[in-house]
């Protein structure tokens, strides 16, 4: 469909607005021109009347009205036809106006006559409207005249005006015209614009912020997901490596050792169980990642730590492990995916601090947040480790050594359980003094 240019629509409209406006000025002139023409004579009317009834010695002789009605119609009225007729039924001739006699462009006024309180009859009075109607042609004329040029007058002025008004939303066209991925992050600027083209330019450079930020999460997230299948490929390359190369020894007949046979199987079921581990948990972040919801049910933070410490105890390999549980209201949870993140946590405090050291878990409530912090006091993360130490398959070893067995997956897992409860998990350390995990769940509304 072809769309008409936006100044054209508003001349346009402008234009038959304006002529409207003209057509109703002018009915409304002519119009009130043959209205004061009307009240004028009505009122000549009247006040012929009133001079008739004020008068001595109204009634003639001959005529039922005496000459002085005629003297007043002359002085008074002389351009009109008067007739009276008597309530007795008589007929005289008061005035008579020869010169319109032939013209049949006439109005006629007939009002009742009174003489000391007692109707005596009616008066006709006969007016010519040629005048009138010739007068109200001749303004017709020249408004139609006028008309045309004050509609010429603003085709030239309002066009300009237009065109310079409109000026500055060409400028915004032409800009947004020009919007590419590069240049998103340059605002728009149009210099001496409009209130509302400000508006509509303070929009645009807003959508365009907001497309640029958009456009740099997606060069972000593209970036994260091939480092993330460069990682898992990277995880996934070394057990597959070690099955393929002991499949190979024992296919080639080496099968007279049985220790060696054996040694073969165990490391091929070590590597089958790490890569069962990564299936397991890239399939847990696959769930996170779609949003799938879980079943929460309203707990109480203490009673879940409480009742899952005999597990710590059990794999605190010989450490000791305190407990302060402050007053925490309750929260929603799913009981086993935050079981899941405490027991990772746990883990990484085991496996990053000496056996000597104490494990501190606490909770408490703090600015709407009932929080849980569990503390080790081993060797620390360096400050440049901090802001990646919940990335996918991020390890804080440069080499990305394997000797703790661990894929890298276990803190993204758990940022993202806590995420799905609106949660969040921070982190403070202090290279090789300390390190606090505090695991955030937020207040349930009332």
């Amino acid at each position: 469909m072809k769309m008409k240019n936006l100044s054209k629509q508003l001349f346009q409209r402008s234009m038959l607005l304006l002529l409207l406006f003209l057509v109703i000025i002018g009915f409304l002139q002519t119009s009130l021109i043959y209205l004061y023409r009307e009240n004028q004579r009505k009122s000549e009317v009247t006040s012929y009347l009133h001079a008739l009834q004020q008068t001595k010695n109204l009634f003639g002789e001959g005529e039922p009205l005496a000459e002085k009605a005629t003297e007043l119609a002359e002085d008074m009225i002389s351009d009109a036809n008067i007739i009276f007729y008597a309530s007795s039924g008589e007929k005289q001739m008061i005035h008579i106006n020869r010169v319109f006699l032939k013209d049949k462009q006439t109005a006629t006024y007939t009002e009742p006559v009174y003489y000391e309180g007692k109707a005596i009859g009616t008066i006709e009075v006969i007016y010519s409207i040629h005048e009138s109607l010739e007068l109200m042609f001749t303004q017709l004329i020249i408004y139609v005249i006028a008309s045309i040029i004050i509609l010429l007058l603003a085709w030239l002025v309002y066009k300009r005006m237009l065109r310079k008004t409109l000026d500055p939303l060409d400028r915004v066209i032409a800009s947004v015209s020009e919007v590419v991925v590069s240049n998103l992050d340059e605002p728009i600027v149009i210099a001496d614009a409009q209130a509302d083209i400000a508006k509509l330019v303070d929009s645009t450079n807003e959508l365009k912020a907001r497309l640029h930020d958009s456009f740099q999460t997606i060069e972000e997230n593209q970036r994260k997901l091939q480092q993330f299948v460069s990682d898992a490929s990277h995880e996934l390359k070394t057990p597959l490596t070690t099955i393929r190369g002991y499949s190979e020894i024992l296919l080639r007949g080496k099968l007279d050792n049985p220790e060696r046979i054996r040694y073969s199987l165990e490391s091929m079921l070590d590597q089958t169980k790490r890569l069962t581990n990564i299936v397991n948990e890239l399939l847990e972040l696959s769930k996170l990642d779609r949003k799938v919801e879980m079943g929460k049910t309203e707990l109480n933070l203490n009673d879940v730590l409480e009742e899952l410490f005999p597990l710590l105890k059990m794999i605190q390999e010989g450490r000791e492990i305190k407990l302060r549980l402050g007053e925490v209201p309750n929260v929603l949870m799913n009981r086993n995916k935050i079981e899941q993140v405490i027991l990772n946590i746990v883990q990484n405090a085991i496996f990053h601090s000496d056996k000597k050291t104490p494990i501190l878990m606490r909770t408490y409530y703090e600015n709407e947040k009932v929080i849980m912090a569990i503390t080790d006091y081993g060797e620390g993360i360096a400050e440049e480790h901090l802001p990646l130490i919940f990335d996918r398959f991020y390890r804080i070893d440069t080499d990305r050594s394997r000797e703790i067995g661990g894929t890298g997956l276990g803190l993204a897992i758990c940022q993202d359980i806590m995420h799905a409860h609106n949660g969040e998990i921070k982190l403070q350390s202090i290279l090789g003094k300390e390190t606090t995990f505090f695991i955030l769940f937020p207040r349930m509304n009332d």
